[in-house]
């Protein structure tokens, strides 16, 4: 029979435990730390879905189905939330990308419609933690559960009558923020606009 602290440290020191009764001489645990991340800047960085910036951003980017400043915008909330969050006003925002704080307004309310994020009062701008998030796995898991119960809830005081009926509820819950799912996108274009002459697409390298 061992005794709990033995067990404890052949658990660490992956080895039999000694004998009961034998005396241990020494033990050691070593610890060795996976290298962090190198990000550019000093912001860190974040959790990025792959899949949202290759089969989303980049194809509504490349076939115009999002504007630039719809892009410019959203990549700007993006870097700059913190666990899903950013407080920060139009014009602010205006102001850091160099366009006019009516085009953020409306490239918001666009972002908005696509659940990629979500306006908030006092200037709060909710990023859907399902795309992009700065912070752990447990912290992500709490600002999707939280999101979620704010979407029911939101459902119940605008729908008295999903109060009772549980299943409309749900169903409406699915298709709210933070539930994401990629938007239309326009048809691949059929003649490239390009930057050389006689708008001809330039031979790849």
């Amino acid at each position: 029979m061992t005794s709990p602290l033995a067990d404890s440290f052949a658990k660490a020191l992956d080895r039999t435990p000694p004998e009961r009764g034998r005396p241990v001489k020494s033990a050691s645990v070593e610890y060795k730390y996976r290298e962090p991340h190198d990000a550019w800047g000093r912001s860190g960085y974040s959790m990025v879905s792959n899949d949202f910036l290759a089969d989303v951003l980049a194809v509504l980017i490349a076939r115009y189905g999002m504007s630039p400043v719809q892009s410019a915008v959203l990549l700007f909330c993006m870097g700059r939330q913190v666990e899903g969050r950013l407080k920060i006003t139009h014009i602010k925002v205006a102001r850091h990308l160099g366009v006019e704080r009516a085009n953020v307004t409306r490239a918001l309310g666009s972002l908005e419609n696509w659940h990629m994020i979500q306006r908030r009062a006092n200037s709060v701008i909710v990023v859907n933690p399902l795309i992009c998030f700065k912070g752990n796995g447990d912290l992500q898991r709490e600002a999707l559960e939280q999101l979620r119960q704010d979407a029911r809830a939101a459902l119940r005081k605008h729908y008295p009558e999903m109060r009772e009926d549980v299943l409309a509820l749900e169903q409406a819950a699915s298709e709210s923020f933070p539930e994401f799912a990629r938007p239309a996108v326009p048809e691949p274009r059929t003649r490239q606009l390009a930057f050389g002459d006689n708008d001809v697409e330039e031979e790849a390298c």
